[in-house]
């Protein structure tokens, strides 16, 4: 199905999972405590291999790859952790798919007057575009219990089945690992003399390249009319909202959503 490899990226050991052959397509997973490459996108991987070389990377701080954070450019230190990647595997330009936090910063690398990530086509599920406050608030405080990742799932996911058992095991598992809590926490942390930042919406009418806007009809951390207001800001995207699925309808959706996305990326 895939292979589980490390390669040094400069100097970070980075956990990438690896898969089929052809046009490179870069996979990245979503921001919040228990994600990684594995348990986002497991579902997609043996699809979207069947037509292109997957590469789904464990993005620096996350799953297996080192825990490094940077506090002056938290989301230019990730950009250039993933361009380096793709610069030591050779891969002179790639689509990308990513969800949530990786799908906004699919949209934010686009809508650079230069992209740092050479982008083709991108998909974004639940990415870019505001979140609703008060559902974030309730993921950024996670306490490492089982009880409070049944909580964090409930938010991400509309079917119970991926509340509970084996999915909430693996995810429960991989919020344990040394340094994961710790790398995610410091995006939060804050001297008492910082002055509050604005949060920066990036200029999406600056991409240039295909986008799909994937969402959850049911999504709580993202507003009803996210993808329609998202699509309107940005030249030519095309929307698709899955019916009973929230902040990852990759997963809940998955035979669904891999047979739209190799549609868009294979004929678009």
């Amino acid at each position: 199905m895939f292979q589980s490899k490390y390669v040094m990226v400069g100097n970070l050991r980075t956990h990438y999972l690896e898969a089929g052959q052809g046009e490179p397509l870069m996979l990245l997973h979503s921001g919040e405590y228990g994600a990684s490459a594995v348990n986002s996108w497991e579902y997609n991987i043996e699809a979207l291999s069947k037509h292109f070389h997957v590469y789904a990377l464990d993005m620096v701080g996350f799953g297996y790859t080192d825990k490094l954070f940077s506090f002056d450019d938290a989301q230019g230190f990730r950009f250039n952790h993933i361009r380096e990647f793709m610069r030591v595997m050779c891969i002179q330009e790639a689509s990308f798919i990513g969800n949530s936090v990786g799908g906004g910063m699919i949209l934010s690398a686009a809508a650079q007057d230069q992209p740092i990530l050479p982008i083709k086509k991108l998909i974004t599920i639940s990415g870019g575009g505001p979140i609703n406050p008060d559902v974030f608030e309730i993921l950024n405080n996670y306490d490492c219990s089982k009880e409070y990742m049944e909580k964090i799932l409930d938010l991400l996911f509309y079917d119970d089945k991926w509340k509970s058992g084996e999915y909430l095991e693996k995810r429960y598992a991989t919020s344990l690992i040394p340094g994961v809590w710790e790398a995610a926490t410091a995006a939060r942390l804050k001297s008492p003399a910082a002055k509050e930042k604005e949060r920066h919406i990036p200029d999406y009418g600056k991409i240039k390249v295909p986008v799909l806007i994937c969402a959850g009809e049911n999504d709580t951390l993202k507003f009803p009319d996210y993808a329609q207001k998202l699509q309107s800001s940005i030249p030519h995207a095309k929307v698709r909202v899955f019916k009973n699925s929230s902040h990852c309808a990759h997963i809940e959706k998955s035979e669904e959503f891999n047979e739209i996305a190799l549609e868009f990326l294979l004929n678009n």
